[in-house]
């Protein structure tokens, strides 16, 4: 699950001329086999609202459920304003990772990971609608994995000055490295040995296992602090022009909660045979959905007013140049392939850090699919869906660490809020969302373009998302009583220790007198110390699952009854296997019956939860 600037997610007002549902037809209504509300332990009279119930109640809200299209010309035009939610957290996430590979101010390298980045995003995301829960959910990058990332290429620092080669033999120096695929590597192959556990998780059924043991009080340490622990990376971008990387978080601020319910007008023509072409406006609150884009544009403009009048003086970071040379230098198709940055490398140290964060990503996606078949009409995924999910999400990590850039993909939580907003939950509109996502990062002058913004609003975007991050880690106490002493103990000292840490270990592994310090003689356990004690999510996150599993408390007091509750399942057999029916993999067990024993098929019962 990644995170966007706006915690209301995408607000927007349907095109109210989509065509109608099957001809203007009423859709069959589904009618649970027991229509008696059942509470939690299945008591009659309780009071609660039976799960099939009340799916049918949403079902009957949606414009378009999950097995509903809209039609392929309004599918792609909800598909691209998915895309455009998931667009700005996606854009950042390889401009976050450019300093720890040194490539900071290597536009051309970074336009190549941006491109790499969407393609790996698209291609995850048609897995998941083909062959993993069916669900209308988006794979993006996961910024679980920074730290992790971080910790990797702590180990050796950049240099200020790297010296290179002309084309004439003349010594030169640069100030990136030259040998930055060397360090990609490492993260590639670290996260495809960590994405085969992840295989292995949903392959084998384990994931009812580790909901057992993970709750939402290590999940709110966890992701807490990948934003708090991003700090310094926000303050160093945005310091280089604290102005513009102000303006930036005023103007996304104003747009996405001041604005946020005010509708914009959009015309549009539309053409039948009878009536001929009408021209005709729909309303549509937009501030809310392009609010990181429309910040974009109006300070990078701003930033090139000021570079053509010279208030910015040479040497500025915020000055605007050489984007047109840039631009037409750039080829038009940039086309990502396996190996492209070199052959993966593992380590030990990077393999357990990953491991971490594949974990981290394992428990957010768990939650989104209920709340994704939730939004879009569909019943809660049996165990069977969940395995099927989670194995291929780890096939997705596995590709993107073949092809780059880096860092893993899962579930985009942005997206699914969208849903209940435009109340469509077609699975046809994230299809063509995901067919725009592969043509555009086919596109190499995008990727430059991107790359070549200047830092300071890039560190605007950083105050603005990181911050998100730790509050979207905070809400998960919600389901938590933090009246207990014991909770607000394992929380406090978690998250204290997974800051203080990382800031003792970076000062030592920077202060050559003190390197001594985690050296025992072995490189490869030094190299896994390292990342540890440089992944504050990995310390707080190990802290507050034993301390939550060891100190005694009840379930409610934990947070953990919430897994339990989400996880009641309508009780229409043929409506689940409507939804959730993926034919390769039934056509296969209807041929041979022993994988109905496999986890991730239809028929399996596995772990309770």
């Amino acid at each position: 699950m990644s995170y966007s600037y706006n915690t209301d997610k995408a607000e927007v007002m349907v095109n109210p001329v989509a065509p109608p549902l099957d001809d203007d037809k009423p859709e069959k209504e589904y009618k649970p086999v027991h229509e008696t509300h059942m509470g939690v332990n299945g008591d009659a009279g309780s009071g609660e609202v039976n799960p099939a119930d009340e799916y049918i109640a949403i079902r009957k809200q949606l414009k378009f459920p999950v097995d509903k299209s809209p039609g392929v010309a309004m599918a792609f035009l909800l598909g691209f304003q998915q895309y455009l939610i998931m667009f700005g957290p996606t854009f950042a996430i390889p401009v976050i990772l450019s300093p720890s590979l040194c490539i900071a101010t290597n536009v051309e390298a970074k336009g190549q990971l941006l491109n790499t980045m969407f393609v790996m995003c698209g291609l995850a995301t048609l897995l998941q609608i083909f062959f993993g829960t069916r669900l209308p959910i988006i794979q993006s990058g996961s910024y679980v994995f920074f730290a992790v990332a971080a910790g990797i290429m702590s180990k050796s620092p950049c240099q200020k000055e790297y010296f290179v080669q002309d084309e004439n033999g003349n010594n030169v120096t640069q100030d990136w490295d030259p040998n930055w695929h060397k360090r990609m590597a490492e993260l590639q192959g670290n996260l495809m040995a960590a994405s085969v556990l992840q295989m292995i998780l949903g392959g084998f059924g384990l994931v009812g296992f580790l909901l057992k043991i993970i709750g939402p009080i290590t999940i709110t340490v966890l992701i807490s602090l990948i934003g708090l622990c991003l700090a310094g990376v926000a303050a160093g971008s945005a310091s280089q022009n604290w102005g513009i990387a102000l303006l930036m978080v005023a103007l996304v601020t104003l747009f996405s909660e001041y604005l946020k319910n005010v509708p914009v007008p959009l015309p549009y023509v539309t053409y039948s045979r009878g009536s001929g072409a009408k021209f005709q406006v729909a309303w549509l609150k937009l501030f809310s959905t392009l609010s990181i884009i429309l910040s974009l544009i109006i300070v990078w403009a701003l930033c090139g007013i000021l570079t053509a009048t010279d208030t910015f003086a040479e040497g500025n970071p915020a000055r605007v140049t050489d984007l047109k040379k840039r631009i037409d230098e750039a080829s038009w198709f940039y086309f990502p392939y396996p190996g492209q940055f070199g052959t993966p490398i593992v380590t030990v140290g990077g393999f357990v850090g990953m491991v971490a964060g594949v974990i981290g990503g394992v428990i957010e996606s768990i939650g989104d699919y209920y709340a994704c078949a939730k939004l879009a009409g569909a019943p809660p995924p049996p165990k069977y869906v969940l395995n099927r999910g989670i194995l291929l999400e780890g096939v997705g990590c596995f590709l993107t660490g073949l092809c780059g850039p880096g860092v893993g993909v899962t579930s985009y939580s942005e997206n699914i809020g969208a849903i209940a907003l435009t109340k469509v939950g077609s699975r046809t509109v994230i299809l063509c969302s995901a067919i725009l996502m592969l043509i555009i990062g086919l596109i190499g002058k995008v990727g430059i373009f991107f790359a070549s913004m200047p830092e300071p609003i890039i560190g605007g975007m950083y105050l603005v998302m990181f911050g998100i991050i730790a509050a979207v880690g905070i809400s998960n106490l919600q389901f938590v009583d933090l009246t207990s002493s014991r909770n607000v103990f394992i929380i406090g000292v978690s998250l204290y220790i997974g800051l203080v840490v990382p800031m003792w270990a970076e000062k030592v592994m920077a202060d050559d007198e003190l390197k001594g310090a985690i050296q025992t003689g072995n490189e490869e356990f030094d190299q896994l110390v390292a990342v540890i004690l440089t992944s504050g999510m990995i310390i707080g996150a190990v802290i507050a699952c034993f301390l939550d599993n060891t100190i005694p408390g009840t379930d409610k007091e934990r947070g953990m009854e919430s897994y339990k509750l989400a996880t009641k399942a309508c009780s229409d057999k043929a409506l689940l296997e409507k939804i959730y029916y993926e034919p390769l993999m039934e056509k296969a067990a209807k041929r041979f019956p022993g994988l109905r024993r496999l986890p991730f098929v239809n028929g399996f019962k596995g772990f309770s939860m």
